[in-house]
């Protein structure tokens, strides 16, 4: 779980810098047709909900990254997909975390159509709490 978590928050910090480096906030680069290369910043949370709290934002990530983490090491050993998905949430919130505390706001710079742009992070906290509720699924099957 430690090593995932590690290696998310390593490939979003790398990818979200070149993406500040070549990538001038605000402008849009096609990629392909539907997809987007962007530079924004969300102060707020998913969806730009509760834009311009980053402190109480902040505050709150770091108080759940400490729950989610003492839970998911309880539970790690009972099935894989808990380690895989545990480190997957904890890498891509630690990862938005460094963005909220060192630059007051996340950046964003993927735009897929209708979507609000996001990150690596956001994909890893997804996917992450999809293979956690699997694993619950799954754990609950084995009863």
């Amino acid at each position: 779980m430690v090593i995932i978590a590690l290696a998310v928050v390593a490939l979003d910090q790398l990818v979200k810098a070149i993406v500040r480096a070549s990538v001038a906030p605000g402008d849009v680069v096609d990629v392909v047709p539907g997809v987007d290369l962007v530079h924004t910043t969300n102060t707020g949370i998913a969806f730009s909900l509760f834009s311009g709290r980053t402190g109480v934002i902040a505050v709150l990530t770091f108080v759940a990254i400490a729950v989610i983490a003492v839970v998911l090491v309880a539970y790690a050993g009972e099935h894989r997909l808990v380690a895989v998905g545990g480190g997957l949430l904890l890498g891509g919130s630690i990862g938005n975390l460094i963005d909220r505390i060192s630059r007051g706001g996340v950046t964003d710079f993927i735009a897929i159509g209708p979507w609000p742009p996001f990150n690596v992070a956001d994909m890893a906290i997804t996917s992450g709490a999809v293979i956690l509720v699997v694993a619950l699924l799954l754990a609950s099957g084995d009863d």
